[in-house]
């Protein structure tokens, strides 16, 4: 459905006393940033996400601007303290303390400068009026402005009404807004299980429709949205939705086949539920996580292979890795210190098999312990084989100084693991 013409059009303004919007939780430095723009002459709204989740009872960590002030403008309002970034989409940063803050300047619809290629937008730095902004952006409960001082919510597509319905509404027609920017698609994956908002069925049929045009999208961009993807607090269900509109395979084609197998499927299912709920227990997570759980499984497969032709354990997993790295680049530019990361928790794989001697204590204090232990217990959960070494690993990191010391250099450290810890319990 195309959207009315919204261009001479008043927004719907909600009042404090018909929005609750919680406005203790805004950030202190982002109304700052706001109040001195309007103090400058510039019209600065809260925007977005943040309007969003507050609306929705959530409780956001960014708070993005809009404004009227051009990034250049912006700058000179905050000498010093501001950054600009960004080609396709001119931005400006604000720092304060040790967060960042992100202005962007009202888009415009004429032509201008920006630049499309087969119908995508590969720069975009013209710039409008707000009504022209909230119809430029992607989903109508992102297109929400938010006067930190009249305390109103402005709402120029109707995206309240469809906050309340629980539905996810996309501003403009699939076919356009889509070729614009495949990521969207991405995005309404995210949305939905993120925010629990429901995908209508037509726009799933574009998304399956247009889903080739997520190749054409650089690869890195694809990594960002694939981390933010996997930390959305819901991606078990993401996960499911991505496979049932065929968009898991394109971020990682060498994946899924493997993940036909119900064993490593339900590995997979496992570190995604583990994620969500250190996500809803605000515990710290990383990409180098579900990243190594995701390729695992390819990269296992190559390892067993090159065993059966003769090749040193870790001579193999150190090939292994390598091919599956450099294949998924094809897909995902996953960025160097990641895959780093990645290799690190495969290699403990192996490592945790030594369980005696001077590598037991070694492997205690490898950085990468923790993400590598937590990964051999999601294992130990689809592969009975393991249960002894997770028992062994997550015993060993109770045990008192000197008890570990005696199990890496008592005279008896090469008999059965299950006798040294008696000893050493005893």
């Amino acid at each position: 459905m195309k959207p009315p013409n919204l261009l001479n059009h008043q927004p719907l303004i909600y009042r404090s006393d018909q929005h609750h919007l919680p406005h203790g939780e805004i950030h202190k430095a982002a109304k700052k940033i706001i109040r001195k723009l309007t103090g400058a002459g510039y019209q600065a709204y809260l925007v977005g996400g943040a309007v969003r989740d507050l609306l929705l009872g959530l409780h956001p960590k960014d708070f993005d601007i809009a404004t009227n002030a051009t990034p250049e403008d912006v700058k000179k309002v905050f000498k010093g303290q501001c950054r600009l970034i960004g080609r396709r989409f001119r931005l400006a940063h604000i720092y304060m303390g040790s967060q960042v803050y992100e202005i962007a300047t009202f888009r415009g619809s004429d032509s201008g400068d920006r630049v499309l290629k087969k119908g995508r937008i590969i720069r975009d730095n013209v710039y409008g009026t707000i009504e022209q902004d909230a119809i430029r952006r992607d989903f109508s409960c992102n297109a929400l402005y938010y006067d930190i001082d009249k305390r109103e919510v402005l709402d120029f597509v109707g995206g309240v009404d469809d906050l309340e319905r629980g539905e996810l509404k996309l501003i403009g027609e699939a076919d356009q807004r889509f070729t614009e920017d495949p990521v969207r698609m991405l995005r309404a994956i995210r949305f939905e299980a993120k925010l629990g908002l429901t995908l209508p069925t037509e726009m799933a049929h574009q998304i399956t429709a247009h889903r080739h045009l997520l190749h054409q999208v650089p690869i890195a961009r694809l990594f960002d949205e694939t981390v933010k993807m996997f930390h959305c607090g819901n991606m078990t269900e993401a996960y499911q939705k991505l496979n049932d509109l065929d968009l898991f395979k394109i971020l990682f084609p060498n994946a899924v086949s493997h993940l036909n197998n119900p064993s490593w499927n339900s590995l997979l299912l496992h570190a995604f539920s583990n994620t969500d709920e250190r996500l809803k227990k605000g515990l710290s997570v990383t990409p180098v996580f579900l990243t190594a759980c995701v390729l695992w499984p390819a990269c296992i497969d190559i390892y067993e292979k090159l065993r059966h032709q003769g090749k040193p354990p870790h001579d193999s997993l150190h090939h292994a890795a390598s091919q599956v790295l450099s294949q998924q680049q094809k897909s995902l530019m996953i960025p160097r210190a990641i895959q780093n990361g990645v290799r690190q928790m495969w290699i403990l794989q192996l490592r945790f098999k030594k369980m005696f001697g001077k590598g037991v204590y070694a492997t205690l204090h490898h950085p990468r312990f923790r993400a590598g232990y937590d990964f051999l217990l999601l294992r130990s959960e689809v592969d009975a084989q393991l249960k002894n070494q997770a028992e062994f690993w997550t015993q060993i990191q109770n045990m008192p100084p000197e008890a570990i010391k005696s199990l890496i250099y008592g005279k008896r450290k090469k008999r059965r693991i299950n006798y040294q810890l008696s000893v050493h319990e005893q």
